[in-house]
């Protein structure tokens, strides 16, 4: 399997090929280049997107979905949005069809770009059988997980839509396979590790502060528990990276914890 290229090393490349345009045009007078190398950097960016195969065909079908469903007055999410209650009326397959649907645009990209990001960490560990595994695992368990809280301690039938469930069975299946693994989706490079804890936080403040936010917080906690469950349809050598990732997440968490309170 070709080892799927990191940001850091596309971005530094690509940022390489755009100083160097001056050389490469001289270079081409002199008919040392070939004009379509010009080109290069373009050709990089789509290999770029289009590596992590799993990852890109999961963000294209929720697009065309998104479309669709724009197309016909969200007839979509009316019928297979998940209800909690859908569990007591065997409507199972919401659980999975609500991953599919999205608010509007701007929930749409958010979880897109996200699944862009930690779906590439984790393919590229994993390769795109397994990362497909954990996502749909992930999405299962996520929204099996929130319909459970809400019908039975929470006592409401709101709806639930959207892949972020999905996505942060992601996020936890690459901080722990890779939490060093530098990425740019909060503009500064900050460690895959750093960007997931984060996310970690922002959901356990949502919960215990009862925040009314629209936001999924169970299924996206549901999305994070969901990968101690799917590590054991994973290989043994796999098992091994998610447990040492876990040791270097707890380790490092508990330096930034001391270095937060006793230090700054």
């Amino acid at each position: 399997m070709e080892e799927i290229e990191s940001e850091t090393k596309f971005i530094w490349k690509t940022v390489l090929h755009i100083l160097l345009t001056p050389v490469t045009l001289i270079l081409i007078l002199f008919g040392k280049k070939e004009f379509k190398d010009l080109f290069q950097p373009f050709i990089d960016i789509v290999k770029f997107i289009f590596e992590p195969k799993f990852t890109i065909t999961i963000i294209i079908i929720n697009i065309i979905i998104f479309i669709i469903n724009y197309l016909l007055d969200n007839s979509l999410t009316k019928t297979f949005a998940n209800y909690p209650a859908d569990l007591i009326g065997l409507k199972l397959y919401t659980l999975v069809t609500a991953g599919f649907l999205h608010a509007d645009p701007i929930h749409l990209l958010v979880n897109m770009l996200g699944i862009f990001i930690f779906g590439r960490v984790v393919e590229r560990k994993l390769g795109p059988i397994k990362t497909g595994l954990i996502y749909f695992g992930a999405l299962i368990i996520s929204s099996l997980f929130s319909s459970l809280i809400n019908l039975f301690i929470l006592k409401n039938n709101v709806p639930g839509i959207g892949a972020s469930g999905a996505l942060m069975g992601l996020v936890a299946a690459a901080i722990l396979l890779d939490p060093f693994y530098i990425t740019y989706e909060l503009i500064i490079p900050l460690p895959v590790m750093v960007v997931g804890w984060i996310a970690i936080y922002a959901d356990l403040t949502g919960i215990i502060n009862r925040v009314q936010d629209n936001i999924g917080h169970f299924a996206h906690l549901g999305g994070f528990i969901s990968i101690a469950l799917l590590m054991f349809l994973l290989g043994v050598d796999d098992r091994r990276k998610l447990a040492k990732g876990l040791l270097i997440n707890l380790v490092s968490l508990g330096i930034g914890l001391i270095i937060y309170f006793f230090v700054i």
